[in-house]
């Protein structure tokens, strides 16, 4: 047992919880629940079945039974809640709180996006002792479980989550807790998009499943009969047959020949069939491993409830799971538009906008380069701006072969982009790509310097903020090359967390946020997405008002569409 020395209570009369209540009525209150499982966004699915609540600053936590929740559930939701991941807890229990509720995991990860941000890990950072997590409950076996050991496991919870909360509160400058304060209302705008749901039409994906199986199996075909006896998804047997084919591989550090995807890309820009003919079989495989077969047993009812993890990436980004709809295949071609009519609303329309450039436009206020400013506010295209500007040429005698390169550094090189893996995006040698690069940085004199100077900084400070004041923090033998796209694409995506809450607050009812795009639920509001979308980026910073951030407007039955 932990020695904080929760004590759990017992509500069993609604009256005893109204008056601790009111005995703690200017208090913060932490809520935990304990559930029989992870799956809380699906209806009918887990839910919680034990509810913690205590106030902050004491110890001891209020034990309630979901039937005793619901006799006091409006009490609760008008209560302020603390809580630790309290989105899960929200889902839970379909609460609906009238003040915006404090996570403590989302303050944490608002001031170190690398770090671990589990209970038991904060608990043993300030050495706090916790109740190590019961099995069953991790097998989600509750209902197996003595009542008074749940209990003593929630308390514990809620006395930690408390600890945590009272700790960020104490930090320099008003704390964690204040300054991830915009983060919470993000939660509030999640919780309600993942509750809505996506809706799958199944007919279609079983139509694209069987063409996409109709061309793995066309890809299959051709390896035979080219000789390969062996599995194309396995690394180890593919790369021991191209080294029989008389193919160079690089090794991998456990010293095997590397079949990664992009040394078989190489390898097909350079001409190589075998290799073409493998990144074809293991795309198609891949959409039919990660798509066409989990998407129908995800469902519930035909509606898909991804999870949105706000927490998990180093910039600030979103990511989805359960399933990972941001690995749908990109609009670029007939299979991605396939794709994206496999999914609508719940009410069979869609509206939404999907933000221009917003990376580049973030790049260029933060940098002041007059190449970029000049072409967004002349409404011109920032790539053959560029590419004329580099390469000491008219706009109108820019090739697309110029404008395409200049279009993979403008994008890359705020990734950390080098030489080498420019050169495999421009299909070009080492030395053409370096030199391009060269002209780059020398026809874009404000925006070099700038970057050069956050990598100073962060190799000095070992730290780099998004304009939020997201922190990412490197560790020691950590490269800091990643310095720019923290700033360039963490501060885009503050921009997105911006829109998603004006969007909700408007009642657009989102129901996706794929990179720079909001999908939501309803017919002919596009144009009122992109608008709420523009003016919420242009008012979030203002060293970011040189650019305007546009937004372009779709509408339809399906995702396609927009």
């Amino acid at each position: 047992m932990s020695d904080t020395l929760a004590t759990p209570v017992w509500i069993q009369d609604p009256d005893d919880f109204y008056k601790a209540v009111e005995h703690c009525v200017d208090s913060p209150w932490v809520l935990d629940t304990e559930t029989d499982g992870l799956r809380v966004r699906q209806p009918g699915e887990d839910k919680a079945w034990y509810i913690g609540l205590m106030p902050v600053g004491l110890k001891t936590c209020f034990i309630l039974t979901r039937s005793m929740f619901e006799r006091v559930r409006s009490a609760v939701e008008g209560l302020q809640l603390v809580g630790h991941n309290i989105r899960f807890d929200m889902h839970a229990l379909d609460l609906s709180p009238k003040h915006t509720p404090i996570d403590t995991m989302v303050a944490g990860y608002f001031g170190h996006t690398t770090r671990r941000l589990s209970l038991d890990h904060f608990a043993r950072t300030y050495g706090w002792s916790k109740i190590k997590t019961p099995d069953k409950i991790k097998q989600g076996r509750i209902l197996e479980m003595d009542p008074h050991e749940v209990a003593l496991y929630l308390a514990d919870d809620c006395l930690v989550t408390s600890f945590l909360y009272q700790k960020m509160m104490e930090l320099p400058f008003g704390g964690s807790i204040k300054k991830a304060e915009p983060d919470y209302e993000v939660e509030v705008a999640v919780h309600a998009m993942e509750a809505r749901g996506v809706k799958l039409i199944e007919s279609r994906l079983r139509t694209l499943g069987a063409k996409i199986q109709g061309l793995a199996n066309d890809s299959l075909v051709d390896l035979r009969a080219k000789g390969m006896t062996g599995d194309p998804n396995s690394p180890k047997q593919v790369g021991a047959w191209l080294m029989s084919e008389g193919r160079r591989l690089p090794l991998t550090e456990k010293g095997n020949p590397s079949t990664a995807k992009m040394v078989l890309q190489r390898m097909s820009d350079n001409g190589d069939s075998l290799a073409l003919l493998l990144l074809e079989y293991r795309g198609l495989s891949k959409l039919i491993s990660a798509f066409i077969e989990p998407l129908p047993r995800l469902a519930v009812d035909g509606m898909l409830y991804p999870q949105v993890n706000t927490t998990r990436t180093k910039t600030g980004r979103f990511s989805y799971s359960e399933p990972n709809l941001q690995q749908i295949p990109k609009r670029s071609g007939s299979l991605a538009k396939s794709f994206r009519q496999c999914f609508t609303s719940s009410s069979g329309h869609v509206s939404g906008a999907d933000y221009s450039q917003v990376e580049l436009r973030v790049a260029a206020a933060l940098s002041g380069e007059p190449v970029l400013l000049d072409a967004f506010i002349d409404l011109q295209d920032p790539h053959t701006q560029v590419a004329a500007k580099m390469l000491g040429k008219s706009v109108g005698s820019v090739t697309p072969e110029e404008r395409f390169g200049a279009k993979a550094v403008n994008f890359g090189i705020l990734n950390g982009m080098g030489a080498k893996r420019l050169s495999h995006e421009l299909k070009s040698s080492y030395d053409e790509a370096a030199k391009f690069l060269d002209d780059y940085r020398r026809g874009l004199p404000h925006l070099t310097e700038w970057m050069e100077g956050i990598w100073r900084m962060a190799e000095v400070d070992d730290v780099v903020r998004t304009l939020a004041g997201r922190t990412r923090v490197f560790g020691p033998d950590e490269s800091t090359r990643s310095a720019i796209s923290v700033i360039v694409q963490g501060t885009a995506a503050e921009l997105m967390r911006h829109a998603l809450v004006a969007v909700e607050r408007e009642g657009l009812q989102p129901i996706l946020v794929v990179h720079d795009e909001i999908v939501c639920d309803g017919f002919d509001k596009g144009y009122e997405v992109a608008t709420i979308m523009r003016d919420a980026a242009n008012e979030a910073y203002p060293e970011l008002a040189t650019v305007d951030f546009a937004a372009d407007p779709g509408q339809g039955e399906t995702w396609a569409d927009i």
